[in-house]
């Protein structure tokens, strides 16, 4: 990993829990959108949104598994960057096969 060329693009991703659109990302490091996917897709195998949207979900379901009863969806959802609650809960849905409350 020392020497891979997107080394600061993942670190990019990760440090903003894949909340980072795919223009910024590409700006930050000097780069074209397309250029980046290009890359991104070779060394990685997936595209940069792709690997946004893995983290942005781990992101999630961290913060799920550790927030105590109170925490609503809803907060959770806006915390990590998406639309609405329906939107965290149709990606659990399609990334786990669960519902949240089999979490």
């Amino acid at each position: 990993m020392k020497n891979n060329p997107l080394q600061s693009i993942i670190q990019d991703i990760h440090s903003t829990n894949g909340q980072i659109s795919i223009y910024e990302l590409s700006k930050r490091n000097f780069t074209t959108v397309r250029q980046l996917e290009r890359n991104f897709k070779k060394f990685v195998g997936l595209s940069p949104k792709e690997y946004s949207n893995i983290i942005r979900f781990q992101n999630a379901l961290n913060i799920i598994k550790n927030s105590d009863e109170n925490r609503s969806f809803l907060d959770i959802a806006f915390e990590c960057g998406y639309y609405d609650h329906s939107h965290l809960t149709n990606e659990i849905k399609r990334n786990t096969g669960l519902s949240p409350s089999q979490l």
